[in-house]
């Protein structure tokens, strides 16, 4: 490209035209750079400090030229600052970059599956949103809180969502932006003057015993497969994700246990889930056929090769609800839940059912105690004062 050329005639693609030195009254180091916030090329100019000799000058202003060119070949932009360096990717390519890393950290066992699904559906509708709003070649650099503050009320006005998927958002651009920040695209965090909402406490849906029932006769007829693996969640505690990764190998039937080992495990921890003697005659029979290296769950619910997607347990509950034409409000957390909810009816300990479920403390167990086996305190109760 020729440094006399006219940067009002430069197509908008070109970053910037090539500094040159100009010999007038002041002697500059002339050059355009394309503005990431209104993506214009803006003249920059750089003076060269008089010299006795006019010869050294035009050394030093040509060693100035050849610097500054070497600078914008690498990408350099004068607009941005120094932990900004790559804030002339677009946003679509920043957001790839993270996506193929989280990717890589799935496969070396670091995030879980479920980690990346949620982190492509997050990108994913941000993407679609700067579509709408004619930002789709948005470079990173201008993700700030403004158009973070206006995202986040399309999802939670526009669209009606709740006040916890409004903050998943904000907690997952938190965390995307942070990731920008440690890669030098921007240098601030557009995060840290919005502020969570207030949510709605969870309300969990507890299967009623004669649902239950009718739900797990259906499945021993006629989802034979599917039925062991929902007695798992019901009697194990055991996640759904956890659940597509288990292996035969897992399962030891001597001592009566699941080992559900720290890689898999959504808190990271190797321990041991205990099986109810009712269940142990299904699961024999459900691995009576199958090799040690084979996942508990894969095609078809049956044990094999192939690891299950966790989407399709939930697709396959959804399809039994429909069946049965059961309440939406019981999801496949639910069947959990009832099992914790059932444990603490039944009597079980609670540092017991914490263990099993593989809470993170005895108060997240308690949560799920239900109110009809709440007893008064003796000595409160029969106080004299």
């Amino acid at each position: 490209m020729s440094t006399s050329q006219n940067p009002k005639t430069v197509v908008s693609l070109v970053d910037y035209v090539p500094a040159e030195l100009r010999e007038n009254k002041r002697w500059e180091i002339i050059y355009y750079v394309k503005c990431p916030f209104d993506n214009k090329l803006k003249r920059k100019a750089n003076r060269v400090r008089p010299l006795k000799s006019i010869t050294e000058r035009r050394k030093l202003g040509r060693k100035m030229v050849l610097e500054i060119n070497r600078k914008l070949e690498r990408g350099w932009n004068p607009f941005l600052n120094e932990n900004e360096s790559k804030g002339f990717y677009k946003f679509t390519e920043a957001s790839k970059l993270f996506l193929d890393r989280t990717e890589k950290e799935v496969r070396n066992n670091e995030k879980r599956e479920d980690t990346l699904r949620s982190y492509k559906s997050f990108i994913k509708n941000i993407i679609k949103y700067l579509k709408e709003i004619k930002e789709e070649d948005m470079f990173v650099i201008k993700f700030k809180g403004e158009l973070v503050r206006d995202f986040l009320d399309v999802i939670y006005y526009d669209r009606d969502n709740s006040a916890r998927t409004r903050n998943n958002y904000l907690n997952f651009i938190k965390t995307f932006s942070d990731w920008l920040i440690v890669k030098k695209f921007i240098s601030h965090n557009p995060t840290n003057r919005i502020e969570l909402i207030p949510e709605k406490v969870k309300e969990r849906e507890i299967i009623p015993d004669g649902a239950l029932k009718e739900i797990f006769k259906y499945l021993e007829d006629e989802k034979r497969n599917y039925y062991m693996l929902c007695l798992l969640c019901y009697y194990c505690l055991i996640r759904r994700t956890e659940m597509t990764k288990l292996k035969v190998s897992d399962i030891i039937l001597k001592n009566g246990v699941i080992y559900v080992n720290s890689n898999i495990s959504k808190n990271k921890k190797s321990m041991p889930v205990t099986i109810p003697d009712l269940v142990i005659p299904y699961l024999v029979d459900h691995i009576k056929n199958a090799e040690l290296g084979d996942y508990l769950f894969s095609d078809s619910f049956l044990p094999g090769k192939n690891k299950l997607a966790p989407k399709k347990i939930s697709d396959e509950w959804a399809k039994v609800r429909l069946h049965l034409n059961l309440s939406k409000k019981y999801q496949w957390y639910s069947l959990k839940d009832t099992g914790i909810t059932n444990l603490l009816k039944a009597g079980v300990p609670t540092i017991a059912v914490r263990d099993q479920a593989r809470h993170h403390s005895i108060i997240q167990t308690e949560e799920y105690t239900p109110k009809e086996i709440l007893k008064a305190n003796v000595d409160i109760k029969t106080v004299k004062i």
